[in-house]
This record gives structure tokens, C-alpha cells and sequence, in this order.
């Protein structure tokens, strides 16, 4: 697997594409455009997440994948329902085409959270959980994706709940230089 694999709206990936090694993802979602969705996660990166959601709990956060591998066609049809409801213009800024989601991969996630017993789907970087998880997923290999303020290097709008396994070592060398999973491939091509 490669764990480097940069999946944008300029690198996509084939309609066929499945990745190997994925693991049912057990524990609670929130709504899905179909009812048949089965989370499901490269194994690596679901055991690196169950170590950081113990560690999250041991903080009294309570934190759960939201969304993991989603299969080409599946994401033709959220981002099809999207441009339905929302329109292109808003559609292509907050969700990726077909073969440009990472969550193709089967290392990407969405989280979700769930305090005083409630699930909470709509995360806002205020939230301790996210705080939380902007200051810590790196230890566990994660990175949050689409940080506020890179909006032009990956294309996309800041996502507080969206984080990618890459492994602990490049997730510490990407967090540390402040760098997208973007800007570590420009560099690896100049060098």
C-alpha cells in the first residue's frame, strides 16, 4: 500500500480502483445518502485509529470514523446529490468528483463525535474534539487534509472533520513543516 499516494483534482484515481487490506470500521455514523454504506478502512490505518480514538477518550472525547472507503460509483452519486441540491459551483468546492476522493484509498475518514450523548455531524474548528485532534491525529499517522488556510494548494474548502492516514513518521514530518500532503509531493519531485 502506498501510504504517500496523493489522490486530488489533478491526480485521480481509475473507476476500478479498490484498495487492498480493507476492515469493517465498527462504531456509530451519522446519516448516509444510502443505507447500504459499510465503513471500512485500511487495516493499518483503522489500528492506528483505534489507538488515537483510546487516547481521545482517555481525554474525555468521544470520537468516531464518520466515513471511510467510499467506492467510485458511490462517490459519482453524493457528489451528483450535492450538484442536485447545492449546485455545481458549491458541489465542486465541498466534495470531490469521482476518482479525486481520497476516501477511495481506504486510508481517508471523516469523523464525528458524539458529546453529552449526542452525535455532533457538524464539526466547527472551535470544538475541542477537532482542536484536539488538529494537535494530535499526527501521532497516530493522521493528518487533517484540507487545513484552514491552504484552501489553493488542495482545492478544497478547510474540513476540521477530514483527516489522512499517511503514517506516523511522514504525518509527524507534515504536521512539524506545517505542509499539505500537496506541498510534501512538490518537494519530494524537486529534490
Amino acid at each position: 500500500m502506498d501510504y504517500e499516494i496523493l489522490v486530488n483534482k489533478d491526480n485521480l484515481l481509475d473507476e476500478n480502483y479498490v484498495p487492498e487490506n480493507l476492515v469493517l470500521v465498527d462504531g456509530p455514523t451519522g446519516k448516509k445518502l444510502d443505507d447500504s454504506y459499510v465503513n471500512k478502512l485500511n487495516l493499518m490505518a483503522y489500528k492506528y485509529f483505534l489507538l488515537m480514538q483510546k487516547d481521545a477518550l482517555r481525554k474525555g472525547y468521544r470520537i468516531y470514523v464518520d466515513s471511510s472507503y467510499r467506492s467510485y460509483q458511490y462517490q459519482k452519486e453524493l457528489f451528483d446529490d450535492l450538484v442536485l441540491k447545492k449546485g455545481y459551483d458549491y458541489a465542486i468546492k465541498y466534495c470531490a468528483v469521482p476518482g479525486a476522493s481520497e476516501h477511495q484509498t481506504g486510508l481517508a475518514i471523516d469523523i464525528i463525535f458524539k458529546r453529552n450523548g449526542i452525535m455532533i455531524e457538524q464539526q466547527s474548528w472551535r470544538d475541542p474534539e477537532i482542536i484536539w485532534m488538529i494537535n494530535n491525529s499526527f501521532k497516530y499517522g493522521y493528518i487533517l487534509r484540507y487545513p484552514l488556510g491552504k484552501e489553493r494548494i488542495t482545492g478544497y474548502n478547510f474540513e476540521p472533520w477530514h483527516y489522512r492516514f499517511c503514517t506516523p513518521d511522514l504525518a509527524r514530518r507534515l504536521y512539524n513543516n506545517s505542509e499539505t500532503l500537496e506541498e510534501y509531493h512538490i518537494r519530494k519531485r524537486i529534490k
